[in-house]
């Protein structure tokens, strides 16, 4: 998932994004363990995704409490 595409998500929308991802890779560690999974490059790429989401989530709260202060 492309940066462009997370940031122009709502806090929900990206709190929703967080959590699935979080599901999706924790479902491919299981895949990739048991030998189903097909693409390993997948885990790498979900786990960037996951990183990207927090970071702009992150971001968002760090602004809003420079915000109000």
């Amino acid at each position: 998932m492309k940066l462009r595409d997370i940031t122009a998500k709502t806090d929900a929308e990206l709190a929703t994004l967080i959590s699935s991802l979080r599901a999706d890779l924790a479902q491919a560690a299981v895949d990739s363990r048991t030998k189903e999974i097909k693409d390993v490059k997948q885990i790498g790429r979900l786990k960037k995704a996951v990183s990207r989401a927090l970071t702009v989530a992150n971001e968002r709260q760090i602004a809003r409490m420079e915000a109000t202060e």
